[in-house]
């Protein structure tokens, strides 16, 4: 159908005193013939039409967002500046905020910009930032405030690597969950944790990108959310993947420091949320970190000897979160641990007890092999709690195709979403027991369904009517209300779990010779 913007060129006639009509009616009219209607022109562009438009001899530029009972126009320019056309197309995370500068014409991304998001100085966890702004009532603008600042520091990165003024884009389409959005607004997000659990908004819908501090001459869509839990992000990542265009039951699951899940089809659609922990992403251990330049992202062990990657070959300074499952997934399967995650010292040399940490401890990295000098260690405590992690995590889908009355083999694909998913080894991450059992072509990893959904909506507004739906009949159910989620969760704490039936192809990996 087109573009949530449009930049039309127009090439009108002159004022006379036989033809008087207003500079803005003269456009609006012209607009309206070329089947632009309603035109809404606000003040501040009202400002700008005399003396520009009668010294180019009305040949103008007009740029145009579709707001669904509108064309608002945000720009209007001298001469014909078609070619000059882009749009922004944002992922607000919780740790990282992902921003790409799209050209409208072709469709195609012209550069991409990350940044931790600010908020984690008030807390690495969301809970925390929430328990920030009760504390006092001008904390919740200190949350605002730092969202705003990563947007415009990702702005600022744009422009400077691409040479286009990013913040002159006519429009943003922008997606996070619930919570985040609440923080971008300025808006109290104890609302999203606390029953009866109604948000202040879950569909802001359009605004200014002045209105919420941003250096954006145009507007920003904020992708709906469907409950106080199922964001907006997760209705953009529904629009990337299609589980409600499909015929065949799916399974979508988007996992990070939270963990959503939807399973359905085009009949029905079920989600569930809970929270995964920042394990996934690298933040536990000493020396847990995010996937960056020397972080060992795969691990192999064979017998009693280990081998490791980093990211840019670079000498290791920490593991990130496909290195932690692959560590774990290896030292099970050559007995390192047992299927409770103990270590057994007597497996290698490389596991030691730490006086210091008072436990014993797998070194990944010795001390002439780090970065640092130091050895590098993955202790007891931490397996512990990354298993803590994988467990909510196997739980949560284990409950969903419950409430959903299906089975594993009811699943025609698994659709995973989220830097870990799409960076981990698939059978890493079956072998420990985080994801069912099933063949590896009926999975399908993407590294953030949210940015690519927000993309999708950028370039075709026709899917605006898939958004609404998908908000709004949503059927979303809490992990909180099934009684025995708890008792589940420990079952799930063991490698890969207590019942072995589950993993068929872990257990036949267990019975090979060592």
């Amino acid at each position: 159908m087109g573009n949530f913007s449009e930049k039309v060129f127009l090439q009108l006639d002159m004022p006379t005193d036989q033809d008087s009509v207003s500079d803005q009616l003269r456009i609006q009219d012209a607009l309206v013939a070329r089947g632009f209607e309603p035109v809404t022109v606000p003040l501040h562009i009202v400002r700008r039409l005399y003396p520009m438009c009668r010294d180019q001899g009305f040949q103008i530029t007009a740029t145009l967002v579709f707001r669904e009972q509108d064309w608002v126009m945000v720009d209007v320019e001298p001469g014909d500046m078609r070619a000059h056309h882009y749009g922004l197309a944002v992922d607000l995370g919780s740790t990282t905020v992902v921003m790409e500068l799209v050209d409208m014409t072709s469709g195609v991304v012209i550069d991409q910009a990350k940044e931790v998001n600010r908020q984690c100085a008030y807390g690495t966890d969301i809970l925390s930032r929430i328990t920030y702004s009760l504390e006092d009532a001008a904390h919740v603008l200190d949350l605002q405030r730092a969202t705003v600042e990563t947007f415009q520091r990702l702005l600022e990165r744009l422009t400077e690597s691409t040479g286009v003024p990013a913040g002159k884009c006519p429009v943003m389409i922008l997606s996070g969950n619930t919570t985040m959005i609440h923080f971008l607004l300025g808006l109290n997000a104890w609302t999203v944790f606390a029953a009866p659990f109604a948000p202040v908004t879950t569909d802001p819908g359009w605004l200014w990108g002045h209105e919420l501090g941003l250096d954006l001459s145009g507007m920003v869509y904020i992708i709906p959310s469907a409950s106080n839990y199922i964001g907006g992000d997760i209705v953009s990542g529904l629009l990337k993947v299609g589980v409600h265009r499909r015929e065949k039951t799916a399974l979508f699951f988007d996992i990070g420091t939270n963990g959503e899940l939807v399973v359905g089809n085009s009949e029905w659609m079920i989600a569930g949320a809970g929270a995964a922990g920042p394990a996934l992403e690298g933040y536990i251990s000493r020396y847990g970190m995010r996937a960056a330049p020397g972080a060992i992202d795969t691990v192999r062990i064979e017998g009693r000897d280990l081998s490791f990657t980093t990211i840019d070959g670079k000498p290791p300074v920490g593991i990130c979160g496909s290195g932690i499952i692959d560590l774990l997934a290896q030292m099970y399967l050559n007995r390192w641990i047992s299927s409770s995650g103990a270590l057994d010292p007597q497996a290698s040399d490389l596991i030691r007890y730490l006086p210091e940490e008072g436990q014993y401890a797998a070194v990944y990295a010795t001390e002439a092999e780090s970065a640092t000098g130091a050895p590098l260690f993955f202790a007891q405590s931490d397996i512990y709690q990354y298993l803590d992690t994988k467990a909510a995590a196997h739980t949560m889908v284990d409950c969903i195709l419950e409430m959903a009355g299906c089975t594993l083999e009811d699943l025609d694909h698994c659709y995973l979403s989220g830097a870990f998913s799409a960076h981990s080894d698939l059978g890493s991450a079956i072998t420990i027991g985080m994801f069912p059992d099933l063949e590896h072509s009926r999975f399908t990893a993407i590294d953030n369904t949210s940015l690519e959904g927000a993309r999708l909506l950028l370039l075709d507004r026709a899917r605006l009517k898939e958004v609404r739906k998908l908000s709004r009949e949503l059927y979303c159910v809490q992990f909180a209300s099934v009684p025995d989620f708890l008792v589940r969760m420990q079952a799930a704490k063991f490698i890969p779990h207590t019942d072995l039936s589950l993993y068929p192809s872990v257990a036949d990996k267990m019975k090979r010779p060592q």
